[in-house]
């Protein structure tokens, strides 16, 4: 039996461990948000369609078969819930709560690949503290999963490389498990190629990886047999490559529609603090509504500083170290290297993403290549770090279609990148604190608990207590028990997807604006039978000749056929 003291002194060790902390306060910090989740309800239109996807998963027929093809694996996940009988919201806020603490956990590991123990957790911390990633972390939504999942590609993908090669056997079943999650995680690809370019054994590495390409098309295979069982083809899945592959993913009749290419960097502030004094619920799930906050611009500031003098250091070894016999071979990569980034640049806001991401692709890799005789240390996770941005910028950006949500994907690398530049600064110039604790890990810890106060201060000034979805929710209820046998009666709405989820049952699309009067529309209800129309977005709410409104909740209009 061993002895107590060694037992304590072994819970202590864990205790002080930086992953276990960091593991107990993104546990209680989700905790919170699944259960504010709860209360709120479901935030927006897609969580309804993966809710009823869920549905059809678990042999639940409800709704459009057709949009099954959407990003599958919260679905399938989910599914396997609902399968047991307990069918509810909860149980993809849960689900994406445990995948976000998992992804949290990646993260800090790849972290301490280029940084110590404490720089891992606070980086880990101000990821988690990010409005978007904040907000959406347990929604019901596919980005954090995806993500988190995308973390776990890039760990696998790095320890392989760098310490254990069996792990590169797993990059590609956990590049197509993000796939499933989120699709546009495809782009991790691009990373992906240009770390195991910058590394010398890349055939070798690649044998390895492409061996795991089995295990991929095991789990990816299912999903497609399943989806041509119902549907017949699997034009919306190729439908979904091509328009993403021409950069037609909007059209100016889509909500997200914009074609500002600058959106992103424009609101890149907003993205890493908003200002907690002012604003709405609105503005903590879409941070460009909002206005950013103090510390964004003292962070960006400080993380600026920070780089310049890391890239200045760079720069002197090399300039040190060229001589008469490689001057020659620096000036030719130089050269190279300006023109790709100026091809690039233009082909940015000229081509399609594709033809940008393969020119800056090149462009990194001979920038690496060009700094790699500076024999600095970790050069390769930094190109990494700064190609996973890169990457999904370009691709955010370009693509028509933009949310705030979507600039997610590059969150990890943007925590990466002001973890990078706020530990070179406080490293070179931290005061020099009596104290050995404070000094060796306070100002890290001081900078954590800035990052986590400021997001918990904007949640707590403007969460509401009810979102729309629990009014929608409400009106379900209402009419269920209005009509007993609603199941049998043919609905229209404007907001489908939640009234499918809430009432269990097929509710068909229709909305008043996209016909020339409410006469038309009037027709196209009683040309299709619609025993109820239930409104939600449309203010003021439009008369509709045959219909009467028989309940209003809140914004939420119940009309019934006057036959």
């Amino acid at each position: 039996m061993k002895n107590p003291i060694d037992i304590n002194a072994k819970f202590r060790e864990i205790y002080k461990n930086p992953l276990f902390k960091l593991t107990v306060i993104t546990t209680v910090i989700t905790v919170y948000l699944i259960i504010r989740q709860e209360n709120i309800g479901v935030p927006y239109y897609d969580v309804f369609v993966y809710l009823n996807n869920a549905l059809i998963f678990a042999g639940i027929p409800v709704g459009n078969m057709s949009v099954i093809y959407l990003s599958p694996l919260m679905p399938i996940l989910t599914s396997l819930v609902f399968r047991t009988g307990y069918i509810s919201a909860n149980v993809i806020f849960i689900l994406d709560g445990l995948i976000f603490i998992s992804g949290v956990i990646g993260l800090y590991l790849i972290f301490r690949e280029r940084f110590n123990e404490i720089q891992s957790l606070v980086g880990s911390l101000i990821f988690i503290s990010f409005p978007l990633v904040y907000s959406w972390a347990a929604s019901g939504a596919i980005d954090v999963p995806g993500v988190s999942f995308s973390i776990w590609v890039i760990y696998a993908l790095v320890m392989g490389v760098r310490k254990n090669s069996k792990l590169l056997y797993l990059v590609f079943p956990l590049f197509t498990v993000a796939f499933l999650a989120r699709y546009t995680s495809a782009i991790l690809v691009f990373p992906m190629i240009l770390y195991l370019l910058m590394n010398d054994d890349f055939i070798k590495n690649m044998k390895k990886i492409s061996f795991g390409i089995l295990a991929g098309l095991v789990i990816i295979t299912p999903f497609f047999i399943y989806i041509y069982e119902k549907l017949g083809n699997l034009n919306s899945i190729i439908n979904i490559f091509t328009s993403t592959l021409i950069g037609s993913g909007a059209s100016v009749n889509d909500l997200g529609y914009n074609p500002d290419k600058l959106y992103y960097l424009t609101h890149i502030l907003n993205y890493i603090s908003v200002s907690p004094l002012q604003g709405t619920y609105s503005q903590i799930l879409n941070p460009s509504y909002g206005f950013p906050s103090v510390l964004s611009y003292i962070t960006v500031i400080i993380v600026l500083f920070g780089l310049s003098i890391y890239l200045y250091g760079i720069m002197k070894k090399k300039i040190q170290e060229i001589d008469i016999y490689n001057k020659n071979k620096t000036n030719l990569q130089l050269i190279i290297l300006i023109l790709l980034f100026i091809v690039g640049i233009l082909s940015f806001f000229t081509s399609s993403y594709l033809i940008t991401e393969f020119i800056i692709l090149g462009a990194l890799y001979v920038g690496y290549r060009l700094l790699k005789g500076t024999k600095i240390k970790n050069l390769e996770i930094d190109f990494l770090f700064l190609s996973w941005f890169v990457s999904f910028f370009i691709f955010h950006s370009i693509i028509p279609l933009k949310v705030d949500r979507y600039f997610i994907t590059m969150s990890p690398a943007l925590a990466y990148f002001i973890i990078l530049g706020l530990s070179i600064v406080i490293e070179k110039y931290k005061f020099k604190f009596k104290q050995e604790k404070l000094k060796s890990g306070g100002l890290y810890f001081i900078v954590g608990l800035v990052f986590l106060s400021s997001i918990t201060a904007v949640n707590l000034g403007h969460t509401p207590k009810h979102g729309y979805g629990f009014y929608i929710q409400s009106a379900s209820d209402w009419l269920m028990e209005y009509d007993p046998n609603y199941q049998d009666k043919v609905i229209y709405s404007d907001y489908d997807p939640a009234l499918t989820w809430s009432l269990k049952k097929e509710v068909k699309f229709g909305v008043p604006r996209l016909y020339t009067s409410s006469e038309a529309f009037s027709n196209y209800l009683i040309g299709n039978n619609a025993d109820y129309y239930i409104d939600t977005l449309s203010n003021p709410k439009p008369d509709i000749p045959g219909y009467h409104i028989i309940k209003n909740i809140t914004s939420i209009s119940i009309y019934e056929s006057n036959s």
